[in-house]
């Protein structure tokens, strides 16, 4: 006597199919948006990086005049106007030293040395996954007289 087989899917392998496809699907959205997060991240440190640069090289090219330190700048700009509640803001800081002291100088020092000009710029990721996390970019650079 024959016995049939049965050629059919079980239910518990189609559960089992089912498990192993939601972990992927689970797993590659995961994926994307520790991506996005990190792009976002690395838009906002490179504007940053050119905000501080750009004050660097204005600092040079000037005859010991002095930024306003702890100025806002704006980091990113979401290109909506009418709500800046979601653009990035950070505070920049200009710090002009003497490379020798350590000291802090807040006027062209007389006579006229080498100075150290430091210009950080700090501010608050806009994302959800690293709320109220700091960041911070520095850029250091020396002018003669």
């Amino acid at each position: 006597m024959r016995t049939k087989t049965r050629r059919g899917v079980t239910l518990i392998e189609c559960v089992i199919a089912m498990a192993i496809t939601a972990m992927i699907v689970v797993s590659a959205m995961t994926l994307l948006g520790f991506a996005r997060m990190q792009n976002e991240l690395e838009q906002e440190r490179t504007r940053a990086h050119q905000i501080v640069c750009q004050t660097l090289d204005l600092e040079r090219y000037k005859l010991f005049t002095w930024t306003q330190s702890m100025s806002q700048q704006t980091i990113w700009d979401n290109g909506t106007p009418g709500d800046p509640s979601d653009d990035t803001f950070g505070t920049l800081e200009v710090v002009v030293r003497n490379p020798q002291t350590g000291e802090v100088l807040t006027q062209a020092p007389n006579p006229a040395t080498l100075v150290e000009i430091e210009a950080t710029i700090t501010w608050t990721h806009r994302g959800p996954r690293l709320e109220n996390k700091s960041m911070r970019e520095t850029v250091i650079s020396y002018k003669a007289p």
